[in-house]
């Protein structure tokens, strides 16, 4: 795998992140209501999807070659994610918009 292609894979992983990380938001509010054990079949059908198509993503880019430090960009997407939205939802209240 040549420099280009672990770049945009890493930029994808990051991005990747981020996405998860609001589309799991999304999923948790379309879920709050049901049961326990609804909301755990939900949630782990809803990994499974991710997962699968974060590997189809990397196979498209780089024919399936995964390494620990692209896993590891997910994951950072994921807690800027986080912290992103703590940082926005804190400004909204600032400004007077209630969520």
């Amino acid at each position: 795998m040549n420099s280009n292609i672990q770049i945009i894979s890493f930029v994808v992983s990051f991005i990747y992140g981020l996405i998860f990380y609001f589309v799991t938001k999304i999923n948790f509010y379309l879920i709050k209501d049901l049961k326990l054990y609804l909301k755990h079949i939900l949630t782990f059908i809803y990994t499974l999807d991710m997962a699968i198509i974060y590997i189809i993503i990397l196979y498209h880019i780089n024919r399936g070659y995964f390494h620990i430090y692209f896993m590891m960009l997910v994951f950072l997407g994921f807690i800027i994610g986080y912290f992103a939205n703590q940082k926005l939802s804190k400004l909204n209240v600032k400004k007077g918009y209630k969520n």
